[in-house]
């Protein structure tokens, strides 16, 4: 046994029970060897994790670093905004292939590179000691005038990127397997970042922004909502604080001041708890938004103000919106806890949010956002929230930034500009 077997082996062992154990005794089953034969090659766990970020940011570079320093040295020689952006797709559609060939760097990149906090670990700089700068991206696109852009555009092509990768992974685990097409992933990905949902750019360039914002403006529905409103709240504020695999029923007991006999005579327990949690406000989320997008009956208007009445309703709700966000990256069924199971009804938030768009059709009466689309627009709306400048009030972010994210899924980057 060889230490490369063993990390390859912790990837996949760790990785299928999404790291919420590291435990070194199932490693070793996995393997079929003893605790002290792992022992003799990694002197502890946190040294064969150690193994692995090393492992996964020397692929990553080795895979990325040739077409990205192509990029950047256009970019310091003068190229234009179009050989740059096409040089930015490049390099992200070799991200999909990257992570598409190798299912469990994708698994560790989405649990424990991506918003990591762990002592010791810079992603920034690891990136950059392969090779892989990506503020200098960010400074070409301070070079054609988005210095103040927000979101940035590599940000939304490489978070859609994600998204749809993490589709397609969900898709075949559901049928027993991780090999993929990656051919045909690279495909998805790429046609929906160069062309979004299709919309024609007339149509767009046409709207009347301003009175769609008025007609989507966020409004208070249902007086506040009661006793019930404020035990949900509080749930929510518990996840948001603790996460949802930590947040304990104590935890919420504390937080509204009940007993936990008190909090058992609303939730049966913890997954129940989560579960109610979900599909309540998911559930609210679409009725504001179904609500809002029926004051138009185009197409390309009902899209905006979906968005936007979203948008709303998840702002005037931080503590689910902070919730939310620990499971974008984690919402994925690699046989871990995971949204899909802790919020499993009759379906599953994602479908239920998919109801938003439900009546978004053409002349033809044709549905004109699919299921994976309608995740795509709420990862890509999360994302944006989340990630704002720390400095920046949610309600303060501008409309412009809006516009350019629904210009980005309606038209892709052909559309972006």
């Amino acid at each position: 046994m060889r230490k490369l077997e063993i990390i390859q082996a912790a990837f996949e062992t760790w990785g299928a029970g999404g790291y919420r154990t590291t435990s070194l005794s199932a490693l070793a089953d996995a393997l079929g060897v003893s605790k002290a034969a792992l022992y003799h090659h990694f002197g502890s766990k946190d040294a064969i994790l150690g193994a692995m970020y090393d492992m996964f940011f020397d692929s990553l570079g080795d895979s990325l670093r040739p077409l990205f320093k192509k990029a950047t040295g256009r970019a310091e020689n003068g190229a234009s905004k179009t050989e740059i952006l096409e040089y930015v797709l490049l390099i992200n559609n070799k991200i999909t292939e990257f992570f598409a060939k190798n299912p469990w760097y994708f698994v560790f990149s989405l649990i424990k590179v991506h918003g990591n906090t762990e002592s010791g670990l810079n992603v920034s700089t690891r990136l950059r000691e392969q090779g892989l700068d990506f503020e200098k991206i960010r400074q070409v696109e301070a070079n054609f005038g988005e210095v103040n852009a927000y979101p940035p555009l590599f940000q939304l092509i490489l978070s859609c990127s994600l998204c749809i990768v993490a589709h397609s992974m969900k898709l075949l685990w559901a049928e027993g397997r991780l090999e993929t097409d990656v051919s045909e992933i690279r495909g998805k990905v790429d046609g929906f970042v160069r062309r979004g949902v299709g919309f024609r750019r007339e149509n767009i360039d046409s709207l009347d922004w301003e009175t769609l914002e008025r007609a989507a403006l966020w409004r208070e529905t249902g007086g506040g909502g009661g006793r019930r409103r404020w035990l949900i709240k509080a749930v929510a504020s518990a996840v948001a604080a603790a996460g949802p695999w930590a947040v304990s029923m104590s935890m919420v007991a504390k937080k509204t001041g009940l007993s936990k006999s008190g909090l058992y005579a609303h939730f049966a327990g913890k997954r129940d708890m989560l579960r109610q949690l979900f599909l309540e406000e998911f559930d609210g989320i679409v009725q504001y938004a179904q609500a809002v997008s029926k004051k138009s009956a185009v197409p390309e208007e009902q899209l905006y103000l979906a968005i936007r009445a979203v948008e709303g309703f998840l702002t005037s709700e931080p503590e689910f919106l902070a919730a939310i966000s620990s499971l974008k990256t984690r919402r994925i069924d690699f046989g871990m806890d995971s949204i899909g199971e802790i919020v499993k009804d009759r379906e599953d938030c994602h479908s239920r949010f998919f109801q938003v768009f439900s009546e978004i059709k053409n002349t033809s009466g044709e549905t004109l956002i699919d299921e994976t689309t309608g995740g795509v627009v709420l990862f890509l709306l999360i994302d944006m929230l989340v990630r704002k400048p720390d400095s920046m009030d949610y309600k303060a972010i501008p409309n412009e930034s809006f516009r350019s994210l629904y210009r980005f899924i309606a038209l892709g980057t052909d559309g972006a500009s």
